[in-house]
């Protein structure tokens, strides 16, 4: 039940519940008004709101009225999210700085909580508060990280480290790298040697940390969060090498080590703490298993199957549940003792789910529960103060939304209950207005030849002089041009690898009414010239394939544009398993770009995009994450001047050689080829198991050194497909990306992925059938001067949106791809 318990981090469990009437105090909430919370919580520093799933979104609503009103009667000025330690630190640092606006915290926050209505409602009062200069802080006490963790922490720690003249030898600081941003451990779990490498490292920074002397807040932070992601990494470690681990311990105690961190970094302000009810319970040892909890388990699990076609619950786990559950609640407890007060929250009836995603009915919790008896005394929306004294044991969903047995009133202070739940209400984006009619346009549509021989030419580029429109012919030689009136007097210019470029009038074409057009090319000589013995520096010696990339990186500035831009791209998703079409979706989306063709390790914390047009053209409603509109900002993860993991930003890990000089769209360019010798990491190609080999070829110009196509192979581990233990996967993705020249700078012109599974019989290791997911994205317009802002980022371009599929629209812009054929070569 991969819903309930790993996306949730809420355990299901329940318990049984005896006739005895709960004992405690009964508190009414009418129009926001807590104060009867008042005299509760007078002495306490931290408070603990839980919740019993992430999908709750009455629970999101009354937190956020809850906060609000802790915040201005009682004073609480900090918010402490069940999200990264240095996530939420860098956020609020930016923010308070005014470096950035407040939806900063959309990237450092889990998008189960900031994809909400109920969030963004929360940030907004923040924001108002805080031009008041009435400051409410956000931080994170999680040692899992994210975006922000992974494209900054590394730059920080070592300048960090330079400020105080603290020299640590590069390779450690690489290996801490792999570790932390990377996540590359598989070596470190079964490899002594590799293990002790990365411990030594540890010590080592950790020491040089220690020994600064009046370390600034900064540094404080800088070094409790890398103790943070020791502990996080080891937690990887144990699960690599399949130790068992009781829940999730090793995290809760660093989530617990961090918030009393915290709370030493800010001795006088009080905290609200935001995060799942089991992380902040206590004594989890008072609950029961019995039947009835396997009975609701096997009712959820049962819906999760007819709903998402997966359940991961197997009959009868539960009762292992919790077995040796310490969650971070009682090491807190024991620390603050009574300045701590912790609240749960459930409900009787309704639904829950992520926020956008599949939803689920909340089961009727069983008549000896304390949601029942709460209905039946005709409470709607009531607090109970739990009699800590009452020793009985009741069924109470409030953890997973599963009625569990237990001795409530040593787990939490006291539960909120809201009789009717719902999922949350999905954020919305402030849309810019794009234009994309074309109401007078002509279309051209071609075929390119070579001139002597007649043979198409493949992936030639046509574009439009003098405009920033430009698309690529197919492996065929076909095209497709969508020319709009405002450049009828323009020229079409046409060039391809190893040809003299072209022109075409369009006003003669349009004067002719020609709409299709066959071009030839002529080849391009050198006149003799051995293009191997070019030499280009002033030594007169051939430039080894190191130097070259050295020289790449030092153009990259030069040759990319490094300003904010708008790009629009037509994108094309298919799936395909045993040759039929699964799905085929289509999309034009114009994009943001807020730094440039920089390099960072997660691209999108930089990008923002919306949705202009959009078709299905083969439906299929089992279609998952990993498909559709959902896989295009993953696309800019495997480019190479945006992400930085791979050969152009770590060449170290890499076998480097110059296969020589070639003709590239009039270009000479030299041929490199990479093999990565740690294929684990910096593999352009994210996702588990880790690749065993990754491999390719770099295009670079001999004048610029800006590199004009990418290509890359990476093969991974076979593994066990998941819930199908009788089949084995084995994954390979081909990568090819090509930049284009415009106003003087390189952007992506087309970026083809495909990520091939072949899938085969564990029992005898014979062929069953492939799968393909092919996505194919291809620039048709940029916008560098009075560029457009986008407010929504690349990874919630699908969040609640709507678009109505416009057959006009597609009749007129029917876009033909350089591949158009899904042919899997050169990646052996």
């Amino acid at each position: 039940m991969k819903f309930i318990f790993t996306l949730f981090f809420s355990l299901l469990i329940h318990f049984s519940f005896s006739q005895k009437k709960i004992s405690g105090e009964f508190s009414e909430i009418n129009k926001n008004d807590y104060s009867f919370l008042d005299s509760k919580i007078k002495d306490n520093k931290i408070i603990l709101l839980g919740e019993q799933s992430h999908g709750d979104g009455a629970t999101f609503d009354e937190k956020t009225a809850l906060i609000k009103y802790l915040h201005e009667k009682q004073r609480y000025n900090i918010i402490v999210f069940e999200s990264g330690l240095y996530d939420q630190y860098k956020a609020f640092e930016e923010y308070s700085k005014k470096k950035t606006p407040i939806s900063i915290f959309d990237q450092s926050t889990l998008d189960i909580w900031s994809d909400t209505q109920s969030f963004q409602n929360l940030l907004s009062y923040i924001d108002e508060r805080a031009k008041q200069k009435d400051t409410i802080k956000i931080l994170g006490f999680d040692n899992q990280e994210g975006l922000l963790f992974s494209n900054h922490f590394m730059n920080d720690l070592i300048q960090l480290l330079e400020n105080r003249k603290i020299e640590i030898p590069k390779n450690s600081l690489t290996r801490i790298e792999k570790a932390f941003v990377y996540r590359d451990l598989t070596n470190i779990a079964s490899n002594k040697k590799d293990s002790l490498e990365l411990y030594q490292d540890y010590d080592l920074i950790l020491h040089s940390l220690q020994k600064i002397s009046n370390p600034s807040f900064h540094e404080k932070i800088m070094k409790q969060v890398f103790i943070s992601k020791i502990s996080d990494a080891g937690f990887d470690i144990m699960q690599l090498q399949k130790q068992k681990i009781a829940v999730q311990n090793p995290r809760d105690e660093q989530m617990a080590e961090n918030l009393i961190f915290l709370s030493q970094m800010y001795p006088d302000q009080k905290m609200i703490c935001w995060g799942a009810s089991y992380h902040f319970g206590k004594n989890i040892n008072e609950t029961e298993y019995t039947e009835v909890t396997e009975d609701y388990l096997q009712q959820q699990s049962k819906l999760e199957l007819k709903s998402t076609g997966f359940t991961d619950y197997i009959p009868g786990s539960g009762a292992k549940l919790l077995e040796g559950a310490l969650p971070m609640g009682g090491l807190l407890k024991n620390y603050f003792k009574d300045q701590i007060y912790s609240i749960a929250f459930s409900s009787y009836e309704g639904q829950y789910g992520l926020v956008d995603g599949k939803v689920f009915p909340i089961l009727t919790p069983p008549k000896n529960s304390i949601e029942q008896q709460l209905v039946t005394e005709g409470h709607y929306k009531t607090f109970v103060e739990f009699d800590q004294r009452d020793p009985n044991s009741f069924y109470c969903s409030a953890f997973g939304n599963i009625p569990i047995k237990a001795k409530w009133s040593s787990i939490f202070d006291g539960i909120l209950f809201l009789k009717k739940s719902y999922q949350p209400e999905t954020r919305t984006f402030e849309k810019e207005a794009f234009s994309d009619n074309q109401k007078d346009v002509f279309i051209v549509t071609g075929k390119i030849h070579d001139y002597k021989n007649s043979q198409t030419i493949a992936h030639a580029d046509i574009s439009i002089l003098k405009t920033n429109k430009s698309i690529l012919a197919n492996k065929e030689g076909l095209f497709r041009l969508v020319i709009e009136k405002e450049d009828f007097d323009k020229k079409i210019a046409i060039a391809a690898l190893g040809y003299i470029s072209d022109t075409i009038s369009i006003k003669k074409l349009i004067d002719s009414n020609r709409q299709n057009v066959k071009i030839k090319l002529k080849q391009f000589y050198f006149n003799g010239i051995n293009l191997d013995e070019v030499v280009v520096n002033s030594n007169l010696k051939p430039l080894s394939a190191e130097e070259i990339l050295v020289k790449v990186q030092n153009n990259l500035a030069l040759n990319y544009y490094t300003e904010p831009y708008n790009q629009t791209f037509y994108y094309r998703n298919e799936v395909i398993k045993k040759d039929e079409i699964l799905s085929h979706d289509e999309s034009v989306i114009a994009t943001y770009n807020t730094s440039g063709m920089k390099g960072i390790n997660n691209p999108d914390e930089k990008m923002f995009g919306e949705i202009l047009q959009t078709r299905e053209v083969v439906k299929n409603l089992s279609k998952n994450k990993y498909s559709g509109i959902n896989t295009f900002a993953f696309l800019f993860d495997r480019d190479l001047i945006l992400s930085k993991s791979n050969v152009l930003y770590k060449p170290g890990s890499y076998t480097l050689k110059k296969e020589g000089i070639v003709i590239y769209n009039d270009q000479k360019v030299y041929k490199i080829s990479f093999y990565n010798n740690s294929p684990d990491t910096y593999s352009t190609g994210y996702g588990y198991p880790a690749p065993k080999k990754s491999s390719g070829f770099l295009y670079i110009d001999t004048q610029t050194f800006a590199v004009l196509k990418y290509e890359h192979c990476v093969s991974r581990e076979a593994f066990e497909v998941k819930n199908q233990t009788d089949k084995t996967a084995q994954m390979n993705h081909k990568i090819i990306i090509t930049y284009k020249l415009t106003e003087g700078k390189y952007f992506i012109k087309y970026l083809y992925v495909i990520d091939k599974s072949i899938i085969t019989s564990t029992k005898d290791n014979s062929f069953l059938y492939d799968t393909y997911n092919v996505s194919n994205l291809m620039s048709s317009e940029i916008k560098t001067v009075n560029s457009q802002k986008i407010n929504r980022p690349l990874l919630k371009i699908n969040l609640n949106t709507t678009i109505t599929e416009n057959s006009e629209y597609w009749k007129t812009n029917s876009f033909i791809l350089p591949d158009e054929k899904i042919i899997f070569d050169g990646c052996n």
